[in-house]
């Protein structure tokens, strides 16, 4: 399952790199596709964005932080061990990690309370890391299900 869970934190990685990629590649091809990927998971808007020579992050702050912090767990799982056995109560970790972002968003929709760079770093940060901890187990047996399914339809498993 160290093979799917290879492939998941891979993946997570090329994804957070691009976030950071978009405004290193200002004004190319590249950049404009990535921030319109960006865009149909992010409102992107500039003033919640980190900048990197004057030019966005391919998504906010809060959106950094949480495919972040997502990377960072998976990046971990692959490195400890004990972090991949550990089996994560959903119900908990769920509340823990969206309870402060979701409790930041609409205390800042309603006036009551400022949103700030910060407190959408760290609980977007929280969040992502929360996510990846309740997910990996489940992404990266699922890709090891279809590496497994594969070689055994075309005759490549391994012996």
């Amino acid at each position: 399952m160290k093979l799917g869970l290879t492939i998941i934190t891979a993946a997570a990685f090329i994804w957070t790199a691009g976030i950071i990629a978009a405004p290193l590649l200002a004004d190319t091809v590249v950049s404009d596709l990535l921030y319109r990927g960006y865009s149909v998971v992010c409102h992107q808007f500039d003033d919640r964005s980190f900048h990197f020579a004057n030019a966005p992050f391919g998504v906010c702050i809060r959106c950094t932080a949480i495919y972040a912090g997502f990377t960072g767990v998976l990046i971990l799982s692959l490195a400890w061990e004990r972090l991949r056995s550990l089996r994560w109560r959903t119900t908990v970790l769920l509340v823990v990690t969206a309870l402060p972002m979701a409790a930041d968003g609409m205390l800042d929709l309603t006036g009551l309370h400022a949103a700030t760079t910060v407190s959408r770093l760290v609980t977007g940060g929280m969040f992502g890391c929360g996510l990846a901890l309740l997910l990996q187990a489940d992404l990266s047996g699922s890709v090891h299900s279809l590496i497994q399914r594969n070689a055994t339809r075309y005759g490549t498993e391994e012996r």
